[in-house]
């Protein structure tokens, strides 16, 4: 996306924001955050969820435990999401789980921007390993690849595996769909690439701190709730119904990706402040 700034500076009061989007009249404008994570919500997601053919996974907290000391948060990133770090490091957890990293293989980082995921998934596995972001410098420079991720600056089958950790969601417009088309071009066949957390929710929405969203004219999906969290500070966030993701991923890439979903049923218990209940993961046909 042209000039894209991931946190504007320009920003109004929540109030005014928020009556600007009333004002529009173009979309259910709700106050507050979404609510995806609790038990009943969850539970009528899986009911909307049936032809996605969701498959529970629970993660081995014991394994997950001896992956934050091999990955050293403390040591090495000492500050890195200093108070969220269980969310991060079990995402990043579920990533490397569920996409088997082999020593040959390359890997990316989608929208990586400062995140240690690609030195720790080289450093546990031995692959070759790219962080990948919209506010890098243009081009391949060492291990990061700068630029818009719907048009990386790579040949066809560079990479065999990749990863969005919370991370798809500020795709805005079509640039999830798009972004599919481009891992098609830039995975090899047989490779995969895992989405986690996976935003599900009851319907089609889009969360968003309209005090930064409002002033940089955001553009929200046409069919999409509008949920504005106060001091979120994102300019967009979205939550996928289980119908909206066929629609806009799985339909579209059926012939080149098959897809596989997974419900996080234990998630809760690595922490109470984790919110990962979904992931998918696309194989590359």
């Amino acid at each position: 996306m042209k000039n894209y700034i991931y946190r504007p500076n320009r920003k109004m009061t929540f109030e005014k924001s928020v009556r600007l989007l009333e004002k529009q009249g173009t979309h259910k404008i709700v106050k507050g955050a979404v609510d995806n994570t609790s038990p009943p919500v969850v539970k009528h997601i899986l009911e909307q969820a049936r032809d996605l053919d969701i498959q529970d996974l629970a993660v081995d907290i014991p394994a997950y435990g001896q992956y934050v000391a091999a990955a050293g948060y403390a040591d090495r990133y000492p500050g890195y999401y200093a108070g969220n770090l269980a969310e991060k490091s079990l995402e990043h957890f579920v990533a490397l789980q569920l996409l088997d990293i082999r020593p040959e293989e390359v890997f990316i980082d989608l929208a990586s921007e400062h995140s240690p995921v690609p030195e720790i998934f080289s450093r546990l596995t031995g692959a070759r390993t790219y962080g990948q972001d919209i506010m890098y410098p243009a081009g391949i420079h060492g291990s990061r690849i700068g630029g818009d991720a719907c048009s990386m600056p790579v040949k066809d089958g560079f990479a065999r595996k990749a990863a969005l950790t919370c991370s798809l969601e500020h795709f805005e417009q079509d640039a999830d769909t798009r972004l599919f088309f481009e891992l098609a071009r830039v995975l090899r066949p047989g490779g995969r690439v895992v989405v986690v957390p996976f935003y599900l929710f009851t319907e089609p929405a889009v969360q968003t701190d309209p005090a930064v969203s409002v002033p940089a004219d955001v553009a929200f999906d046409r069919d999409a709730a509008v949920f504005c969290a106060q001091g979120w500070g994102n300019r967009h966030g979205r939550f996928y119904s289980p119908a909206s993701f066929q629609k806009r991923i799985t339909d579209p890439l059926a012939g080149i990706f098959r897809f596989a979903v997974y419900h996080l049923v234990n998630a809760h218990e690595v922490d109470p402040s984790v919110y990962a209940r979904f992931a998918f993961v696309a194989h590359r046909r």
